[in-house]
């Protein structure tokens, strides 16, 4: 039996508007989360952008017996 995780990381961009932050898009990826930074950064510079990891559960499907 071959282990299976029970999270994902997702790195998630967010947008710092009226002193709140907020959530711009999600990846799965580093590299990808890191292009999308570079892409908020460029086209909106007037606003700060960050990027953060979270965990979240994986559902699985399989019933146990």
């Amino acid at each position: 039996m071959t282990y299976q995780r029970k999270t994902i990381d997702l790195f998630i961009v967010q947008g710092l508007y009226c002193g709140q932050w907020e959530d711009e898009t999600a990846e799965t990826t580093r590299a990808e989360a890191r292009q999308r930074l570079t892409e908020y950064r460029d086209n909106m510079p007037e606003y700060a952008h960050r990027l953060i990891k979270k965990r979240e559960r994986v559902e699985n499907d399989i019933t146990r017996n």
